[in-house]
């Protein structure tokens, strides 16, 4: 007797075919995870979260003092007065020049390999060599993700109580990313609420899904399809609040005889590269801003930085304007701003070779043997 086939229900396909796709990626999700925490010494798909807690008394999230991440590729120390960096005495001690790094993840330098190849730092070791009856201390108090609203706050909570002689600020994009998405939902190029929040709650617990969603967003800005229009063009004026900002901070820092040192934003993508290369080195700026098109994008940047020499001019403060100084190239950036080992160092040379022939940190070095001075009288 022949034996009939076994013929297996439709709605058992699917099932057995549901159980094997769930298994596979739940594959892809651990060898993902193995190679995060192998890579970066944690298996979250964002190095800054973990590492952050609410400071009620500044209203902002800051680095956890005491964390710690380690990996192949980088190594993360967070100090005990949280920021990142090695520690120091609360007390400025005598000899000392301190500068205060201000900015948010390009300052912060979370893709470099270790505390000591920040730029802050590597500027630190630049400073010391070249003024060796001087002691230097540049503390890294950047944190990612931060505006400018957010480092005026850092800046009167946190930094202020450590005595700075001079502050750096370094920080744009970020402030182009709120700027933006405020005039496309005002153009009604975007939907009011973020469509992309369920997304990143996903991408939370999930690292397959979170390079899979970046990549595909990557890949279709860069395709100019993430919505029916983008933005080409910003207006002269949106850059207006940001300003405002930086001027409540150099009129917080001038009240204490503190200068304020500017610097213009540099991106790996520019304006005299071809179009195939402004597209590739754009990458994760059409996942941040997928309401940006390249030629937005590309003003915006150019908006932002004149904007800034403007107001430096207006109020004749010292600005870094080098825009070329990191090459854009992947031995020095990550991606579209972050800033690997070389380009960090490409970095610090940048604001040492400005603040070396500069009358602020002359006045900085002046003001710290003042006090020297003072002291020796007064135990003499």
């Amino acid at each position: 007797m022949t034996e009939q086939p076994v013929t297996i229900p439709t709605h058992r396909k699917i099932l057995y075919l549901a159980v094997i796709m769930i298994v596979l990626l739940a594959v892809c999700e651990v060898g993902l995870r193995a190679r995060q925490w192998m890579r970066y010494g944690s298996f979250a798909a964002s190095v800054r979260d973990p590492m952050l807690e609410y400071d009620a008394s500044a209203d902002l999230l800051v680095p956890r003092p005491g964390y710690e991440v380690k990996g192949a590729r980088l190594n993360i120390k967070i100090n005990s007065f949280g920021f990142r960096g090695d520690d120091f005495d609360r007390m400025k001690p005598p000899h000392t020049v301190r500068i205060a790094a201000l900015g948010a993840s390009t300052t912060f330098c979370a893709e470099v390999s270790d505390n000591h190849k920040t730029w802050p730092y590597r500027l630190q070791e630049k400073l010391s060599a070249a003024y060796p009856g001087v002691r230097f201390e540049v503390i890294n108090t950047a944190v990612g993700g931060y505006t400018a609203a957010e480092n005026l706050r850092n800046l009167t909570h946190r930094v202020l109580p450590l005595d700075p002689d001079l502050a750096l600020y370094y920080e744009g994009n970020n402030e182009i990313t709120k700027d933006t998405r405020q005039l496309a939902l005002d153009r009604g190029l975007i939907a009011r609420g973020n469509p992309q929040s369920l997304a990143r709650t996903i991408s939370n617990y999930s690292l397959l899904f979170d390079l899979t969603y970046k990549n595909l967003t990557i890949l279709a800005g860069r395709r100019n399809a993430v919505a029916v229009r983008t933005l080409d063009s910003v207006p002269s004026d949106l850059p207006s609040h940001f300003i405002g900002q930086l001027d409540e901070m150099r009129r917080t820092l001038a009240a204490r005889d503190i200068p304020l040192v500017l610097s213009t934003f540099i991106v790996k993508f520019r304006r005299n590269q071809p179009r195939p290369t402004q597209l590739a080195n754009a990458d994760v700026e059409f996942y941040y801003m997928p309401w940006m098109s390249i030629d937005g994008m590309l003003d915006a940047m150019d908006t932002y930085n004149q904007a800034i020499l403007d107001y430096a001019a207006r109020n004749s403060l010292p600005v870094v304007d080098d825009r070329e100084a990191v090459s854009p190239d992947a031995e020095h950036f990550s991606d579209a701003m972050h800033f690997l080992d070389k380009g960090a160092e490409a970095m610090a040379d940048r604001f040492f070779k400005y603040l070396r022939t500069s009358n602020e940190l002359q006045h900085a070095i002046a003001k710290a043997r003042a006090v020297d001075a003072a002291q020796a009288s007064i135990t003499r």
